[in-house]
């Protein structure tokens, strides 16, 4: 299987949020990273709770790829998320980018970066506490 078919074949089951699908793709010891989840996955055990937690906190969730470029060893695709979260009244489009490993036939690491810029709760200035008193 080419790496371009594990990317597409990851996407289609997130997509259609078929846990299974998608864990059928994973190596016994592969790593997992997507911020929605906060930390790192590593192993099927904790992938398939990530997953699933994504799952159960969505209404939707659907990755569309834009581009992609491709190395013996890696694909790195870019694109967008589009989420709806049970909790919010509207959905969110967000930029994305993956990088995918895989070895012999299983994804061996998948992680996912998003451009959450626009939904952070802080504004963009200095966020760190100075030794300087603010002048505000």
């Amino acid at each position: 299987m080419t790496l371009q078919i594990h990317l597409d074949s990851y996407c289609k089951a997130f997509n259609g949020r078929s846990l299974d699908a998608a864990l059928s793709l994973f190596s016994d010891h592969a790593l997992f990273e997507m911020p929605l989840l906060g930390q790192r996955l590593f192993g099927k055990g904790e992938i398939t709770a990530g997953l699933r937690r994504i799952f159960e906190v969505t209404e939707s969730a659907t990755i569309a790829l834009s581009g992609r470029k491709e190395s013996l060893r890696v694909i790195i695709a870019e694109g967008q998320l589009d989420a709806k979260l049970h909790r919010d009244s509207s959905s969110v489009r967000i930029p994305l980018a993956i990088s995918l490993e895989a070895q012999d036939g299983r994804i061996s690491r998948l992680s996912t970066y998003l451009d959450a810029r626009p939904y952070r709760l802080w504004s963009d200035r200095v966020i760190f506490a100075t030794s300087q008193p603010s002048s505000n």
